[in-house]
């Protein structure tokens, strides 16, 4: 019924789409994550509102066609029409968005659905605000169309983390940078991992922890190798996923109205993929427990000593980004995504974190309605 509600309201928005391209071939939509995770379920749901509204149809790649690592290139090399790139994952290529992705500690405080916050804030940031974004996608044969975040992070252990002192020697896998600063100020030693060897690293004690939000833990069956999560810390979100990256090549093939209804679709794929995780966080906290696992709120020590991190860190951020990534008035971007942040905070006050219909108009309405579809990646 949610999808049916979801394409009827959008299906009023769209013109149906005649071209030989979306007619001749179904759009490939590819994803590193297992079918049962969050990504490649949104979309389904993106390839069922394409087939409902216009006349493109798709078909959904879920660790099949593109690992995590080669989605990108695969992007840019027309080996898939549609990728979800985890920007990190590519430091130098992407140095202006993972700017905004590397500050995702801020939602670690002051919103009920963090991911929902930092994603709104780095879409409308890429989209609107930062014409160098647009630069380095455009440079990757690349357009972005949508975002997505995790859940808030938990350190998933082998052996239970209750104090900051048991982090000291610790080996623990991270996906981001920011992540790897947190480990490293509280004693760790950080170890960049992939998602997908995140089982093996833990269960062959390559890494004793892991960081993750909590359908993570389901959808890479790390229930089975660990005992303890402690939630709270460190919190904040992964934010550098670009969810809904369309080859350049293909997106300037086709027509506006066409263009239009990939733009839709981007705030479909941004609003399910944020929802799903929310959605899923429930089950798999369930799930986790079943299993017997322990799940403990951080205290309040660790919370503040967090806090303290994310304050700091800033200047940290500052800094490597200007002198290791060249990234020009770093300080003016980090306001703008500060701004955007607080906005997304407030802005998202009493919606439901897992009502994806409603987050996808508040995302409509403030970003994607802003989106000329003649003109923006058509330079």
């Amino acid at each position: 019924m949610r999808r049916i509600a979801i394409t009827s309201t959008l299906a009023l928005m769209t013109a149906l789409t005649t071209s030989a391209m979306a007619q001749d071939k179904p759009l490939k939509l590819s994803s590193g994550f297992p079918p049962v995770a969050v990504p490649p379920i949104a979309y389904k749901t993106v390839a069922e509102w394409l087939a409902a509204s216009s006349a493109f149809k798709a078909e959904v790649f879920s660790m099949t066609l593109l690992s995590l690592q080669e989605t990108s290139a695969g992007i840019r090399d027309g080996i898939t029409d549609v990728g979800y790139v985890l920007t990190p994952y590519s430091p130098a290529e992407f140095s202006e968005m993972n700017l905004a992705a590397d500050m995702s500690m801020l939602v670690t405080t002051g919103t009920q659905a963090p991911n929902m916050a930092m994603s709104g804030a780095i879409v409308e940031y890429v989209t609107l605000n930062c014409p160098d974004c647009q630069d380095e996608f455009t440079a990757q044969n690349q357009v972005f169309l949508g975002g997505g975040a995790s859940t808030a992070y938990s350190l998933v252990c082998k052996d239970p983390i209750n104090t900051i002192a048991e982090i000291r020697g610790k080996s623990i896998r991270v996906g981001a940078p920011v992540f790897g600063r947190w480990v490293e100020k509280f004693g760790g030693t950080k170890a960049s991992i992939p998602g997908s060897e995140m089982f093996e690293a833990l269960s062959q004690g390559v890494v004793q922890c892991t960081m993750v939000g909590t359908p993570d833990v389901v959808n890479f069956q790390l229930q089975d190798v660990v005992k303890s999560i402690m939630v709270g810390a460190p919190g904040g979100v992964f934010g550098g996923t670009a969810s809904m990256n369309v080859n350049l090549d293909l997106w300037r093939s086709l027509t506006d109205e066409e263009r239009r209804t990939l733009i839709q679709a981007g705030s479909l794929m941004t609003a399910e993929v944020n929802a799903g995780y929310n959605r899923q966080a429930v089950d798999a906290e369930k799930s986790i427990r079943d299993k017997g696992i322990a799940m403990v709120n951080a205290t309040d020590e660790f919370v503040a000593a967090t806090n303290d991190f994310v304050r700091e860190d800033m200047k940290t951020i500052r800094q490597q980004f200007t002198s290791l990534y060249g990234v020009n008035d770093v300080a003016k971007k980090m306001a703008t995504i500060t701004t955007l942040v607080d906005k997304w905070k407030v802005k998202l006050e009493g919606v439901d974190p897992t009502d994806g219909e409603a987050y996808r108009k508040l995302l409509w309405k403030e970003i994607y309605s802003k989106l000329d579809p003649a003109t923006y990646g058509m330079k």
